[in-house]
Formats: C-alpha cells, structure tokens, sequence
C-alpha cells in the first residue's frame, strides 16, 4: 500500500466513493455535492486529498482536508471501499492529512461526523481528537450529530 497526494486521474473515483458511502448511510447533502464539485478549488486554496493505493493502484481509502480560516482545518470527504479495508488504509489517509495540515500550519483539525460511523469515531479517538459541540452554521450537515477537533 502507498499514499499519494491529488491527481486528477484519481477525482472520479473519490467522487463515488463518497457518494455511495453517504447515499448508503444518509442521504446526499447539498453540502456534498457543493464539496465534491470544487475538489480542484479546494487545492488551490492548500488543500489536499490524500488516496491510499493497493499494489494494483486501485484506491482503498481517500481523505480530503482542507484550510478554513485563523489556523483551522477542516477533515472532509473520509473514506474506504466498502467502508473498511481493514487494510490500514484510512488510518493512513487520515495520518497523511494531519501530517499535511501541520507542514501547512494548521493550528487546530476539525471533523463533523455521526455516530453511526462508529469506526471512524473510533479512529478519530484514537488519533487525540476531542469531542466537541457541532456547530451548524459552521458545518450545515443534517446529518452532523458529532463534532471533534485536533489542537495541533
């Protein structure tokens, strides 16, 4: 397995992946498609999609962050085929990122999620992100139950 950063000939797949995640446990916001259709913008700002690759170079898992504003990052756009490889791949995503936001300056790593993505929950966890309150003029999610953040 191996993680690279952003190439257009990998934005197709990231599109679906996340769409089927979210169409199979909630429903297509808004918000996602807003996000998923200025992937490039987001990267012309700083931000970055991180994919892990199998040794095929079929993507695993996938992970977007990206700058919001005073030092904040947002973690967007997070994850797997099949929702779990159990591979690592998403927890190498997710490292790739906070690795990323940090090089970049990021003071401080937001995530907005639902509890019923319990790995991923769990993966935060265990990463050192702290639960916090959702802010929903901040992150307009419905689905936004869970909010954490990551002091950098």
């Amino acid at each position: 397995m191996k993680i690279v950063p952003y190439d257009q000939k990998y934005k197709d797949i990231f599109i679906k992946m996340n769409k089927q995640w979210i169409s199979e446990m909630f429903t297509l916001e808004e918000e996602d498609i807003r996000v998923l259709s200025h992937i490039e913008q987001s990267i012309a700002k700083g931000g970055q999609v991180f994919f892990a690759l199998d040794d095929h170079d079929e993507v695993l898992a996938c992970c977007m962050i990206v700058p919001l504003c005073n030092g904040e990052w947002e973690l967007e756009k997070f994850c797997a085929r099949g929702m779990s490889t159990r591979t690592g791949a998403g927890t190498a995503c997710l490292k790739a990122c906070i690795d990323y936001a940090h090089e970049m300056g990021a003071e401080k790593i937001v995530i907005v999620s639902n509890r019923r993505c319990e790995q991923a929950i769990r993966l935060y966890r265990r990463f050192g992100f702290i639960e916090t309150p959702v802010d929903q003029e901040k992150f307009p999610f419905d689905r936004a139950d869970i909010a954490f953040e990551m002091i950098l």
